[in-house]
């Protein structure tokens, strides 16, 4: 029985990508176990997948640099079928422009806020992100593990995701 509705911001599937993310990686990990048991629902917006395909970060692999196969595994997590994609429609990109006009986010940062508040998400989840200006709106919070008990040093619970090694140069 799904407990809660999570929104996920790209940052959140940006981690799968990044060496220096280890530690985020495996809550996130955590997380998809109990959203691929029905315990919790993930939602996050069709513009996710534009983000993550093509991230600002440097220390990401660049779009130009992906391969066929890598560029699947990168669209395959938004297939998981523990993940809900919305998709941006003209209520959910003029809800995001009011956000971004108002409150001063950046149009991506709006389109995910818009999103998680028109379908009722419990909380937006976010690293590196400020929500803060719209924190009145709905809950605002990174990502924590989800099980009672953490895998103990040099256990590493079943992978779900892709890594970064998937997207190192072969």
């Amino acid at each position: 029985m799904v407990s809660r509705k999570l929104y996920w911001d790209s940052s959140i599937f940006l981690c799968f990508l990044n060496r220096d993310e280890e530690t985020r990686r495996h809550i996130c990990e955590d997380i998809l176990q109990h959203a691929s048991l029905e315990e919790v629902e993930i939602l996050t917006s069709t513009y996710t997948i534009v983000e993550v395909i093509r991230p600002k970060r440097k220390s990401l692999p660049k779009a130009s640099t992906l391969n066929a196969e890598q560029i699947k595994k990168i669209k395959d997590m938004f297939r998981w079928p523990f993940i809900t994609t919305i998709e941006l429609d003209d209520r959910t990109a003029h809800y995001a422009s009011d956000l971004a006009r108002d409150f001063g986010l950046w149009p991506a940062d709006s389109v995910h806020a818009a999103s998680a508040i028109l379908w009722k998400a419990d909380a937006l989840q976010a690293w590196d992100r400020d929500f803060s200006s719209i924190s009145h709106l709905m809950p605002i919070e990174e990502p924590q593990f989800m099980s009672k008990q953490i895998p103990l040093e040099g256990m590493k619970p079943r992978p779900l995701g892709p890594s970064p090694e998937d997207f190192e140069k072969k």
